[in-house]
């Protein structure tokens, strides 16, 4: 158009042949999608670049853990890759949200920070705490992002709390309310798209039942061996300073690329697993989502099919199964952690080797090396399980512990990769993709559509 700085510059200068010279322009010009596809090829290419020596590694997961142990993060390194494979299935349809749990100074916040760190902050939006109804209100965009919750206490309210169950449940929200305007009071109807995931860090044992349910439950460690590994790491002062760009450019490239997994063994994984608790119902989706962000994960040294999608290999469930194997026992109570039944078998012992009838939670930190706030933590859980009573009924008073419900044989749910791989058989429509692999539009990769480009 011209030197004119807008259109209606230019029908003030030529009022006469405006329509003319704006039709030129029209035709002169290049679409706005053409630009914005344009510019997202250029991003993809400049995260390939950046993170191509890390997305063609075979183990993403083991350089991330050792990454962040150079970092400073002494141990936790299963909960930290859970941390890991969660926030990268913001990318797909159904997103895994977790629950980091522990006591007071477990260092349950400061993990979830460090793992952050690898993440670009288009991927999460964290929070110490907020109102009622902020997930209603905030303009702060949660579409495959996940909200951040340092405690849990953060949600304040039974509404707060019924907004993220939706969100979570739905993988939206719709929230009718009446506002004030100057023809009176009106109906509003507040509509927020996700899926959004939630990563929350708590010292309770369990959170609201139906929250609890939706949420991957992680416990930090609380043993003795733990706190003198976090003293040595803090004793280091000259830590390293990690290079994260390369993490940071893998998620952008991931946010571009394929979305789209096919799980060949789903089939015969459900009919593997023992159908031995209801909530294995919700379990056992967040099981394949976690096996599908491995695969997207590794997708640039994963197989194609023919419709373009990701092939999960057996390994995806190998290094999944590996991580939640015990989670997911726990979780459905076929299984007893380890920390709870060495808490359960202390106080079994102890009555006889003390010649008492009940056991104090003091003595059960002694028996087991720990302090007492971790013992007390222990003990609710093994009371909460059934596995211990507590005999004193007087508030204030220390507890009077006693075995309860005998502890269970242990079930395996998910099935061994060996047994996996006897019951199924890789798909032979596989072809391997060239590297490096296509990247996917998000209209593509969430509609199931088409490549739209290639690097």
């Amino acid at each position: 158009m011209g030197k004119v700085k807008d259109v209606s510059e230019l029908h003030l200068r030529h009022p006469e042949g405006f329509a003319d010279i704006l039709e030129r322009a029209r035709l002169r010009a290049v679409p706005w999608l053409d630009i914005a596809e344009s510019e997202t090829q250029a991003r993809a290419r400049g995260a390939w670049a950046a993170c191509e020596e890390l997305a063609l590694a075979p183990n993403i997961l083991d350089l991330f853990e050792a990454t962040l142990k150079r970092g400073g993060v002494a141990g936790e390194g299963r909960v930290a890759k859970i941390l890991y494979l969660a926030l990268t299935s913001r990318l797909l349809k159904r997103i895994v949200s977790v629950a980091v749990k522990g006591p007071s100074s477990g260092g349950k916040s400061y993990l979830v920070e460090q793992v952050l760190h690898f993440f670009p902050e288009s991927a999460y939006y964290a929070l110490t705490a907020m109102s009622d109804r902020t997930l209603a209100y905030s303009e702060e965009p949660i579409k495959h992002r996940f909200l951040v919750l340092f405690e849990a206490a953060g949600m304040s309210g039974d509404f707060a709390t019924y907004l993220i169950r939706s969100l979570l449940s739905e993988g939206r929200l719709r929230y009718e309310t009446v506002e004030k305007t100057s023809e009176g009071m009106k109906p509003r109807l507040i509509e927020r798209e996700g899926p959004t995931g939630l990563i929350v860090t708590t010292t309770a044992v369990k959170l609201h039942p139906e929250n609890e349910t939706r949420l991957l439950s992680l416990a930090v460690n609380d043993t003795r061996e733990q706190t003198r590994a976090v003293l040595a790491a803090l004793a280091q002062e000259d830590g390293e300073v990690l290079d994260l760009k390369p993490w940071q450019a893998l998620q952008e490239w991931l946010a571009t690329a394929e979305h789209r997994v096919h799980i060949h063994y789903a089939k015969g994984l459900a009919e593997l697993i023992p159908p031995v608790a209801v909530r294995l119902r919700r379990d056992f989706p967040a099981i394949l989502n976690l096996i599908r962000a491995h695969a997207v994960l590794h997708q640039a040294t994963r197989s194609r099919d023919e419709q373009g999608r990701i092939e999960a290999s057996i390994e995806d469930y190998a290094a999944v199964r590996q991580l939640v194997a015990d989670l997911v026992s726990e979780g459905v109570e076929v299984a007893v952690p380890k920390i709870i039944r060495e808490t359960v078998e202390a106080v079994e012992r102890m009555p006889r080797d003390s010649g008492g009838e009940t056991v104090t939670v003091a003595a059960v930190a002694r028996e087991l090396k720990l302090d007492n706030s971790t013992a007390l933590r222990r003990v609710r859980t093994a009371i909460d399980r059934g596995h211990l009573k507590n005999q004193e009924d007087r508030k204030g008073r220390p507890a009077r512990l006693v075995p309860g419900d005998p502890l269970p044989e242990d079930i395996e749910v998910l099935p061994s990769v060996e047994k996996l791989r006897g019951c199924t058989i890789a798909p032979e429509t596989e072809r391997i993709s060239t590297s490096p692999p296509p990247v996917a539009s998000e209209a593509g990769s969430e509609a199931g559509g088409r490549e739209r480009f290639a690097l």
